[in-house]
């Protein structure tokens, strides 16, 4: 039977909705029972439709529960950030991959208030292990600014102050992050020395956490990006610590100012390792001191502290000691140190472990010595250790072959580098073009430079002043004007060489006042003339009989402060020889002694000059002037001769210059000693 409890009675309270329940003894009969099974009876609340708005009010102001601290690792106390690789890693809590990817994916002017939306959503409170869990985190570790902002946006901030250990953990993480991405990140170094500036805030009560591994990770960081006054510091701070150094963090320390450029004190750290056994200087020590000698430019103490490894340290160079090695006596040029550190990294068996670099450097040297063969033969004995050759090197080998004039096998290599996939780049493309115009074939040079544009690879000025040059040495100037014009049409601005290149080819072809135009071009152009320039137009000048242009040229190449090379004189002094102008050249090789140039060979030029045009009798008179005016040694001119005229073919006065006193003996008219001319040989 159902019972309704009356809604006046005394029992309701004003704000109690009228509620429809069940009385025991229905409960308990079998008819009800019955109904209850197959028409489940369901509790309900009717609220009057007046106190709705009341009855929510009420159920929005419950209290609600205290957030809930939440740490890192659900059954652990926050674990040993810098802990041993060897130990399996901790589930970490499900929380943390929802905040980091919260941190990530909001901006950064937005993340302070989407972390408290969120904290306050879930009823969370982010610990301070959390928080350090999370800046170490690998999904978080390579993004240092997002890192930065999530810890300046921290809801609870105030509680890493607390907590001293997670605090240092906190900054540890983030000078890693900076360190890690410091070539993507913008002002990085910036940014550490901020951080930097507030951990010494800190002072002490952070600081004085300090573990080995923890300050490992501060210089390593440091000394990254080579902040010298910082590294310093924590070096300090680590020691005020009561943390003695390890090798590991001795060579931080080194690498560090290292990067910083602070040689000596490098060199003072590695002495103070030298006399402590436990942390005596490794191979990575060594490496690193050279490395800085290296970019000292003190190459001869970088190869001093490589004999003092192997027979005082008792150790042996590895491929970085090696590859460091190589890469400075490359970038010197002196090639044949580079080729004998090569020679001694395969002698000691490190065979296949050499790395790519390495081969690189050494066909690069042998190509560059002039060993194009020995540079092939160590090409094919790296392709049978394994070692996959690259662009670099097929390039090195078709350029040195070029040179050498070899040109099948410039052309057999260049199909064989397309042949094995490499990507044929626009310094590949530029080599083949400049074979090909020193080997005469510009047809072919201008089928490869037109297909360049073709297959996409980018043309430079480089290609067209190649081909200029091909097209200008071949007679074709017409051709190489054209290309001159095109070049700049399409955007290119031809640089000093090219001009060069071009004013040639005019002068070569007798086309000296185009030469010339093109020379006031290059002037308005706002392109510097170089003494090449200058020694190019003043040669053409000479041979089109245009002697006082070509002076003119000259002074003015010495008003515009440009040095003169020998080659420039050689040019200068053989027009005015030819024009009977002896004095005038040697009077200009005067005025050039002031300014340190001094060509050894001028006279012995000038005598050569004059006895190859046939004029013999002019060289003697110069010869005679030379000696008269003490210029040269008259023994020393008389060898001149006598080689000049060989050369030109003419034996039989050479044999009489031999066999006669010219130059060496002396003739006397009555108490008078006079030395015996070389214009005698034609009386």
């Amino acid at each position: 039977m159902l019972h309704l409890r009356s809604s006046h009675g005394p029992s309701r309270t004003p704000e109690a909705p009228p509620l429809l329940i069940l009385s025991n003894t229905c409960r308990a009969s079998p008819l009800c029972r019955r109904r209850t099974r197959t028409r489940p009876m369901r509790r309900f609340y009717h609220v009057p439709r007046g106190r709705q708005a009341a009855a929510a009010a009420s159920h929005h102001h419950q209290p609600l529960p205290p957030p809930e601290w939440i740490e890192p690792y659900p059954d652990l106390a926050d674990p040993s950030p810098y802990a041993a690789a060897t130990s399996a890693p901790p589930t970490p809590s499900p929380w943390l991959p929802r905040v980091i990817s919260l941190v990530l994916r909001s901006p950064p002017a937005t993340l302070a208030a989407d972390l408290r939306a969120f904290c306050k959503t879930f009823l969370l409170r982010l610990s301070p292990a959390f928080v350090a869990a999370a800046l170490r985190s690998p999904q978080l570790a390579p993004h240092p600014l997002p890192s930065l902002h999530f810890f300046r946006s921290l809801p609870n901030g105030a509680d890493l102050l607390a907590h001293p250990q997670s605090h240092l953990s906190c900054y540890v993480s983030l000078l890693h992050s900076f360190a890690r991405s410091r070539e993507a990140t913008p002002d990085a170094a910036g940014q550490v020395r901020m951080l930097v500036a507030e951990l010494r805030e800190h002072g002490d009560a952070v600081l004085q956490h300090l573990t080995p591994a923890s300050s490992a990770s501060l210089i390593r960081s440091l000394a990254a990006l080579g902040l010298s006054e910082e590294l310093l510091w924590a070096w300090q701070a680590m020691r005020l610590a009561g943390v003695e150094p390890s090798r590991l963090t001795y060579n931080c320390l080194l690498d560090g100012l290292v990067n910083a450029g602070l040689l000596d004190t490098a060199i003072n750290v590695f002495d103070a390792m030298s006399t402590e056994d436990r942390v005596r200087p490794d191979v990575v020590s060594y490496n690193i001191l050279i490395k800085g000698y290296c970019r000292a430019g003190r190459t001869k103490d970088a190869m001093a502290r490589l004999a003092d490894m192997r027979e005082h340290a008792e150790l042996t160079p590895d491929k970085v000691t090696y590859l460091t090695l190589m890469q400075r006596h490359y970038s010197e040029g002196t090639f044949p140190q580079c080729i004998a550190l090569f020679q001694e990294m395969e002698e000691r068996g490190v065979g296949k472990e050499i790395p790519q670099h390495a081969y690189v450097l050494v066909i690069g040297a042998l190509c560059k010595d002039g060993k194009p063969f020995e540079g092939m033969a160590v090409f094919e004995r790296m392709l049978k250790r394994g070692c996959p050759a690259n662009a670099a090197m097929y390039t090195a080998l078709i350029d040195s072959m070029g040179k050498f004039g070899r040109e099948k096998e410039a052309m057999t290599l260049f199909e064989r580098m397309k042949a094995s996939g490499i990507e044929l780049d626009a310094v590949t493309y530029g080599v083949v073009v400049n074979c090909l115009c020193r080997f005469g074939n510009m047809d072919e040079a201008l089928a490869c430079f037109r297909s360049c544009s073709e297959k996409g690879v980018a043309v430079n000025a480089i290609f067209y002043t190649s081909l200029i040059d091909g097209f200008g040495k071949a007679g074709m100037v017409d051709q190489a004007q054209e290309l001159f014009e095109e070049m700049i049409a399409k955007g290119f601005v031809p640089d000093s060489y090219c001009y060069n290149v071009m004013i040639d080819a005019l002068v070569k072809a007798g086309r000296i006042d185009d030469a010339c135009a093109l020379y006031k071009r290059m002037e308005d152009d706002g392109c510097d003339q170089t003494v090449y320039t200058y020694t190019i137009l003043i040669d053409g000048l000479f041979k089109e009989h245009k002697d006082e242009e070509a002076l003119k040229l000259w002074d003015s190449m010495i008003d515009k402060g440009i040095t003169p090379t020998a080659a420039a004189f050689r040019v200068l002094a053989s027009g005015l020889c030819l024009s009977g102008k002896f004095s005038r050249a040697c009077r200009i090789l005067d005025e050039l002694a002031p300014m340190g140039v001094i060509p050894e060979t001028a006279h012995e030029d000038m005598i050569n000059v004059l006895c190859k045009a046939g004029r013999f009798k002019q060289a003697c008179k110069l010869a005679d002037g030379i000696v008269k005016k003490g210029r040269e040694i008259p023994g020393r001119v008389r060898t001149m001769m006598i080689n000049a005229l060989r050369k030109a073919g003419n034996t039989d006065l050479a044999v009489k210059l031999v066999h006669s006193k010219v130059g060496i003996g002396y003739e006397r008219s009555g108490s008078i000693k006079r030395r015996v001319k070389f214009q005698t040989l034609f009386e």
